[in-house]
C-alpha cells in the first residue's frame, strides 16, 4: 500500500477538487438524506427507521437485500433489529460530538459500530452489515461517523502516512467484536483526517474526505 501512496503535496489540491466536485454534484442527494433523519429522528419507532432504511440504504448501494441471509424482507428485518437498539443509539449518539472528528469520538463511534453490526446479526441471518451500520445509518444522524465502503476502503490507503496508521493502532488498539475490516479502515481515516488538518490550511470534513476517497481521482 505505502508504494502506492500518493505524493503529500498532491493531497490539498485533490481534496480541494472533490469538495468542488461534491458541492457541483452530490451534496443535494445528501442533503435529502440529512433533512430525512431530522424530520424523522427516532430510533426505537419503526416507521421512522424502516423509511431511512430504505432511503439510505438504496441511494448508498447498501445491499441489504443483497448480503443479508435472513428470510422475508431483509429491509425490514435490519429496521426492526435498529428499532430495538433505538434506546441505545439515541443514548450513544447523543454522547459523540458532532461537529469535531477527534480521537476521544473516534473511539466512541468504534464501539458504537461494533455494538449495533453485533445487535444486527440476529435480524440479517448472522451477516455483517458493517457498511451499512457506518454511513448508511449512523451517519446521517451523526456526520462525524465515517463513511465505508469497498470503494473508500481500497482509496485510503493512496493518502495516509502508513507508519502514523501503525502508531495510531496501537494506541487505539482494537477490542474485541469491533469488526477489522471498519478497525483498519477508520484508523487509516483518522490518520488522513489528522494529516489534512495539521498540514494544509483546509479545514476537513469527514463527508469532504470521504468524497475524496469516493472519486480519488
Amino acid at each position: 500500500m505505502a508504494r502506492d501512496s500518493l505524493p503529500e503535496s498532491d493531497l490539498p489540491s485533490r481534496l480541494t477538487r472533490a469538495i468542488k466536485r461534491y458541492e457541483a454534484g452530490w451534496e443535494p442527494v445528501d442533503t435529502e438524506l440529512y433533512e430525512l433523519c431530522r424530520r424523522r429522528p427516532r430510533h426505537d419507532d419503526f416507521a421512522d427507521v424502516y423509511t431511512k432504511v430504505a432511503m439510505i440504504g438504496r441511494v448508498y448501494a447498501a445491499g441489504i437485500s443483497r448480503s443479508s441471509k435472513a428470510e422475508g424482507d431483509r429491509e425490514a428485518g435490519v429496521a426492526n433489529g435498529l428499532v430495538g437498539l433505538g434506546n441505545t443509539i439515541t443514548d450513544r449518539l447523543a454522547e459523540v460530538d458532532d461537529d469535531h472528528f477527534e480521537r476521544p469520538t473516534f473511539i466512541q463511534i468504534l464501539e458504537l459500530h461494533a455494538h449495533v453490526c453485533q445487535e444486527l446479526l440476529a435480524y440479517t441471518g448472522n451477516t455483517w452489515q458493517q457498511s451499512f451500520v457506518s454511513p448508511k445509518y449512523l451517519h446521517f444522524h451523526c456526520p462525524t461517523v465515517p463513511i465505508f465502503d469497498s470503494r473508500a476502503e481500497g482509496a485510503v490507503g493512496r493518502f495516509v502516512h502508513w507508519p502514523t496508521v501503525y502508531d495510531l493502532r496501537r494506541t487505539i488498539k482494537r477490542q474485541r467484536g469491533w469488526p477489522i475490516r471498519y478497525y483498519n479502515f477508520a484508523t487509516a481515516f483518522m490518520v488522513l483526517y489528522e494529516q489534512v488538518d495539521a498540514e494544509t490550511d483546509l479545514k476537513p470534513t469527514v463527508k469532504g474526505l470521504d468524497y475524496l476517497l469516493w472519486q480519488p481521482q
